[in-house]
């Protein structure tokens, strides 16, 4: 198999695990908006968050051992993994582009607003320093924020976060060298 075979082989394999894991990122998304009104997808959001790095780390093996046959280099494994966070990112920020544009009217900044303008949390945030006036400067600038805005953002963080997380995952999922098979008799 040629370079350039292999590359677009891999690019294939990225997408299609980057579609899993784009709508895993999506359903977070819909937990994120449902937490302000059904606490529990708050905690659901979370251990989508946390279990993507082992998604995607189960995915580069997967690749690894079925189609590579147990050999992978640091270098395309990271490449894999940045690959599969780089079209994840593209699905999840044209999620939040839709949502923020056709369905949100402001929902999201006025939770914020009333989670901010709660006793408890105003308390807290008045013992960290910050001003009513500026929590408040922050909802309305937060209000103003364009869903196009709100998608780039969403892809820059995705694939940053990315970055770092695929050099990890590289490091635990290359292998060298081929494996050899198991003894057979």
């Amino acid at each position: 198999m040629t370079f350039s075979e292999a590359y677009i082989q891999m690019k294939a394999f990225a997408r299609i695990d980057g579609v899993i894991v784009g709508v895993l990122w999506l359903l977070g998304f819909a937990c994120f908006v449902g937490m302000f009104r059904y606490p529990i997808c708050g905690m659901l959001c979370m251990i989508i968050v946390l279990m993507t790095p082992f998604l995607i780390a189960m995915r580069v093996g997967s690749f690894r051992d079925q189609v590579l046959e147990g050999f992978i280099s640091f270098r395309r494994a990271f490449g894999y993994s940045l690959y599969v966070f780089f079209y994840a990112s593209i699905l999840l920020a044209l999620g939040v582009a839709v949502y923020f544009h056709f369905f949100d009217h402001g929902y999201v900044a006025d939770q914020f607003n009333l989670l901010l303008s709660s006793p408890e949390i105003g308390s807290y945030a008045q013992r960290l320093g910050y001003s009513d006036s500026l929590i408040q400067a922050s909802i309305d600038a937060w209000k103003d924020v364009r869903p196009i805005d709100l998608a780039l953002q969403t892809i820059l963080n995705s694939v940053f976060l990315g970055a770092i997380a695929s050099a990890l995952i590289a490091l635990a999922k290359r292998r060298p060298t081929p494996t050899p098979p198991p003894y057979q008799q």
